[in-house]
């Protein structure tokens, strides 16, 4: 009895212990999981620092002041200028930005205020008394004055450059220089009048020592687009009204390139075009 007891206890604790290896080689058998990680907070994505806008507007002195029946004052300022632009703050004293900007330089609608004499005729020298021939010839003058109706414009588009020269209680000094290009536009007719209203083009005369025939023509049109290579140099100081917005008061010299035409004395005349602006600014920095 005592043995059927001992057998049935064997029976019972080896049963137990294959149940237990079954559920540990299962346990084996199945892949590990990791843990999901922490999710990560990487915050807010920026486009970069330093990137600004800037607009600009000026009074400027454009030379020539005499053009296409167009006379500009001789005294500073007699033209304006206005312009936008976006750039980049590299570090503390070195920026680039590009620019564009537009003036209307010459325009004129109707009579100017200039006058010239024009020659309508001529008469013969006489070479002596009751000689019958001629030493040469005078000319007969009139008095003529331009009707203008031209207009030149200006858009010039620069790649510029800037030295900041240190912050001083909020204001920074700053030198730079710009290169590109200037779209010069030309449209217009000049025609010229005598003084009794009479259209000088088509008078005719015949000078008497020559027997030459003339044909007067003063007039003039012209149209057209061009394109000039530009540069120029500027310097100025601008000040931290904020953290984002600069005012920046600056000077600026352009040559903007050749340009034709004629003065007030009909003169054919082809000139670099130079301007000379003090701006007033502002400077919004994005980020």
């Amino acid at each position: 009895m005592v043995f059927l007891r001992l057998r049935l206890c064997a029976l019972l604790l080896a049963a137990m212990a294959g149940a237990l290896f079954s559920q540990l080689a299962k346990a084996a058998d199945m892949p590990f999981v990791a843990p999901a990680p922490e999710p990560v907070n990487e915050g807010l994505v920026e486009w970069g620092t330093g990137w600004y806008l800037r607009g600009d507007v000026g009074a400027a002195y454009i030379r020539p002041h005499d053009l296409n029946g167009v006379i500009l004052s001789p005294d500073w300022p007699n033209n304006w200028t206005a312009g936008l632009g976006a750039g980049y703050q590299y570090n503390s004293w070195f920026r680039t930005d590009v620019t564009a900007d537009y003036q209307s330089l010459y325009k004129a609608d109707g009579p100017q205020n200039a006058a010239l004499l024009c020659q309508i005729g001529a008469v013969g020298t006489p070479l002596g008394a009751g000689a019958g021939a001629f030493t040469g010839s005078d000319p007969i003058y009139a008095a003529c004055f331009p009707v203008a109706h031209t207009r030149t414009e200006s858009a010039t588009f620069l790649a510029n450059a800037y030295l900041d020269l240190g912050k001083w209680w909020g204001f920074t000094p700053y030198i730079g220089a710009g290169a590109g290009v200037n779209v010069l536009y030309q449209k217009g007719q000049i025609n010229w009048f005598e003084s009794n209203g009479v259209a000088y083009a088509g008078t005719t005369w015949t000078d008497p020592f020559t027997n030459g025939t003339y044909m007067a023509n003063w007039d003039r049109v012209f149209s057209g687009t061009f394109l000039r290579f530009a540069y120029g140099f500027m310097g100025g100081v601008a000040y931290d009204l904020t953290d984002h917005i600069k005012i920046d008061l600056g000077y600026r010299w352009l040559n903007l390139g050749r340009i034709d035409g004629v003065d007030s004395l009909n003169n054919r005349i082809s000139k670099d075009l130079i301007n000379q602006q003090a701006r007033v600014g502002f400077r919004y920095v994005i980020d």
